[in-house]
């Protein structure tokens, strides 16, 4: 039997109804969708990163890419700018975005190889897509992209075309990618006095010796550490950059060749048509935009949580300052570092900072890698929860087409995810069901997570994405957590009575934090299935208060929160003095 292959969600490259089809994945079938594409003789080729420890190995194979795509791209970038730069000064800069579109490609590339190599397929419609409108204007503008159907049919389109083009056919139908709105969202009143207030405490900063932005600290405790370090309080924040046109000639530059693997070729192809517009015509630009001139000249200490991935502005600014001797420090921003097996922001994080300050953990491997304090909730104190409250299930997504690696879900998989959560509902007894609460992801990346909840469970309560979580909590009896991220170091940092599962082949362990996961489960808070968990709900429902407040149970609890989420009574103190300290990693 041949096939037809449909890539992506764009019906546009769909055949007519009754073909056989091959869906290269599930993200091809919308949920809402489905009376239209049941009616193929379809099936679904299998994803391959479901294959035990495919993730882990293609993610260490991934990383010598890497590494000879920043030593060929520092060379190019060093000629179209007139620069001198290291591979430490733009691995800061293009780093994030790089890592980013080289995982994405090979997940394509990958999907494409198994299903070309094990089907007979015979016929794959391509249509015309503007190019031009699918190069991001810088790191921000990039995340509209790699989510969307179009930017994926693209990239899809471009490998088929590379290696199976005479398996095309071509379709009379032009798409251009919709151009960011700038005017679209008006500005709060709320949201003016939070500018205004940024603008005041943003002036005069020249001769500081701490820069700090996005240190995920709020005014009050990113004022009071400030003083601590001796200096009169900055607030700053991530400001939009102006857009670019796109200049072929430049990018006629970039002639990378890695020259070796089919992949390897395909990635040359496509970096000077991808990269975005603030790496090259952007560049020099923002190296003397108005606002970095208003931020220290030679700052002794830059200090971050959260603006080193995205803010290409910072960045380029950040990578100067660095090279001429200030010292980076970068802050740990969320859950998930030091307990996952593998992490690309981890490892990016640690390999450009001077200093990487974890919430607790420690690194063996890494001399710069310093247990600190954790910044988003070392400061805060417990919460009274309701003893005769809901149960909580914080629920997580991900975007349908993969996108950078860590030891998690990925794509496709959130349907094996969404089937353990509906397991775990199923098992409650019915009185615990009642008193259920979803709190959906705030991305539902098209999966359509709600309805499908809805379909399944018509009477779930299922609250608003928007809602605030502290709200949320003070009317909570039990937490579930679902996933290895932030929610259950928050939870359990506010003393809220919590549960967790996950599955342990999608979301692995490190070795490090393997008897510290042990702990939770020694004590019957951590379970690897969603039956064990949801029983376990069942069992102690009526008494949370005596479970959670078992001798050793809290014990374990504030070891393992010791390690991932350190608190102190003298916050400021510690995070300053992690800052601070005299022996640093130079670059």
């Amino acid at each position: 039997m041949n096939y037809h292959l449909i890539t992506t969600a764009l019906e546009s490259t769909w055949p007519k109804e009754g073909t056989n089809v091959l869906f290269l994945g599930e993200w091809c079938k919308l949920h809402s969708k489905k009376d239209f594409w049941s009616n193929y003789n379809s099936i679904t080729l299998p994803y391959h990163w479901d294959e035990n420890g495919k993730l882990y190995k293609d993610y260490q194979s991934l990383k010598v890419v890497y590494e000879k795509l920043l030593i060929e791209l520092t060379t190019h970038l060093n000629l179209i700018h007139g620069e001198n730069q290291t591979v430490a000064y733009w691995r800061i800069i293009i780093g994030p975005w790089l890592g980013y579109f080289l995982h994405m490609l090979w997940d394509r590339y990958e999907s494409l190889r198994i299903a070309f190599t094990n089907y007979p397929i015979t016929s794959v419609t391509l249509v015309s897509i503007d190019e031009e409108s699918l190069v991001p204007n810088d790191m921000n503008d990039f995340y509209r992209f790699f989510v969307s159907d179009l930017w994926n049919q693209n990239l899809y389109q471009n490998i088929i075309s590379f290696s199976h083009s005479n398996k095309t056919i071509k379709k009379e139908e032009s798409f251009v990618f919709p151009k960011k709105n700038l005017n679209g969202n008006k500005v709060s009143p709320k949201e003016v006095i939070k500018q205004f207030i940024y603008w005041i405490f943003g002036s005069n900063a020249k001769c500081d010796s701490y820069f700090l932005i996005s240190d995920y600290l709020g005014i009050k405790y990113s004022f009071l550490l400030q003083l601590k370090l001796g200096q009169f309080p900055k607030r700053f924040m991530e400001e939009d950059i102006p857009e670019f046109e796109t200049n072929q000639e430049l990018r006629k530059k970039l002639a990378i060749d890695l020259g070796e693997s089919s992949f390897e070729k395909i990635v040359s192809k496509l970096i000077p048509k991808q990269i975005p517009r603030s790496y090259i015509e952007g560049y020099k630009s923002l190296k003397d935009h108005p606002s970095v001139k208003r931020w220290p000249l030679q700052p002794k200490i830059i200090f971050t949580s959260n603006s080193h991935i995205g803010y290409d502005l910072f960045k380029i600014w950040m990578a100067r300052k660095q090279q001429n001797g200030s010292q980076l420090i970068l802050s740990q921003h969320g859950g998930h570092y030091g307990i996952g097996k593998f992490s690309f922001h981890e490892d990016h994080e640690v390999t450009t900072s001077n200093r990487y300050l974890t919430w607790g953990w420690k690194d063996r491997q890494h001399k710069n890698v310093t247990p600190s304090v954790c910044v988003k909730y070392g400061n805060q104190k417990k919460i009274k929860w309701d003893r005769d409250g809901d149960l909580l299930l914080v629920q997580n997504s991900m975007p349908r087409y993969s996108y950078w690696l860590y030891s998690s879900s990925q794509s496709s998989q959130v349907l094996a995810y969404l089937n353990d959560q509906f397991s775990f509902y199923r098992t409650l007894n019915s009185e615990i069901q009642v008193k259920s609460n979803v709190k959906l992801y705030p991305q539902d990346y098209g999966w359509e997570h709600e309805r499908r909840w809805r379909e399944s469970f018509p009477k779930i309560q299922i609250l608003d994405r928007k809602s605030n979580m502290k709200q949320i909590l003070k009317t909570t009896r039990l937490f579930i957590s679902t996933y290895n991220a932030t929610t259950f170091l928050e939870s359990m940092s506010l003393d809220i009575p919590t549960l967790i599962f996950w599955n342990p082949r999608h979301w692995e362990i490190r070795e490090d934090a393997k008897p510290y996961i042990d702990l939770l489960k020694e004590v019957g808070i951590f379970f690897e299935t969603s039956l064990e968990c949801a029983n376990e709900v069942n069992h102690i429902w009526n008494d949370v208060e005596t479970w959670w407040y078992d001798k050793k149970r809290q014990s374990s609890v504030t070891k393992f929160l010791n390690q991932y989420a350190k608190k102190s009574n003298d916050f400021i103190t510690e995070l300053s003095k992690s800052i601070e300290v005299s022996s640093f990693v130079s670059h």
